[in-house]
């Protein structure tokens, strides 16, 4: 079709998506790019950001994607990436805990510690909750919420 792309997302799991769209958005290392039907020729190395594309029926989908290359050729976009999660492959508290892990480890570096790794964590756990809010994922954990009770008989301060 003319009017729209095969587009091929494959990671060392498997394939992703196998689609037929008419527009998608990349993270490129040098800022996003986008690509719509009888794109000239193009290959690309991939960031760390959202996959963002929409299907012949309208629907817009968006993966967190990490590392790996883009081409386009005859109307058809392959993407090699490291990583590629659309919201359902997502663990939320998985990608929590990674980004406080990750944000720990810059706060306060220790010896050792690669600093360029951990602001890539960062992007990524920032990239997988992103994508996972959009699609109204919410976190899988629940945070303890207190209250403080009024003694009976106590003033606004606790005294009697």
């Amino acid at each position: 079709m003319a009017d729209t792309l095969l587009l091929n997302v494959v990671t060392p799991v498997g394939k992703i998506v196998d689609a037929q769209v008419v527009e998608l958005t990349a993270p490129g290392l040098d800022g996003e790019f986008g690509i719509l039907p009888r794109h000239a020729r193009y290959m690309t190395a991939l960031g760390v950001g959202e996959l963002r594309y929409r299907t012949t029926d309208g629907a817009e989908e968006t993966l967190a994607v990490a590392g790996g290359f883009a081409e386009v050729s005859q109307d058809q976009v392959n993407v090699l990436a490291q990583t590629a999660e659309d919201a359902a492959m997502i663990d939320v508290a998985r990608a929590e805990a990674a980004l406080q892990r990750a944000e720990a480890r810059l706060a306060q570096p220790a010896e050792g510690v690669d600093v360029g790794r951990a602001s890539i964590a960062v992007e990524k756990s920032l990239v997988r909750l992103r994508v996972a809010k959009a699609r109204g994922i919410k976190p899988t954990y629940q945070p303890i919420v207190t209250t403080e009770m009024p003694i009976p008989g106590a003033d606004a301060d606790g005294t009697e």
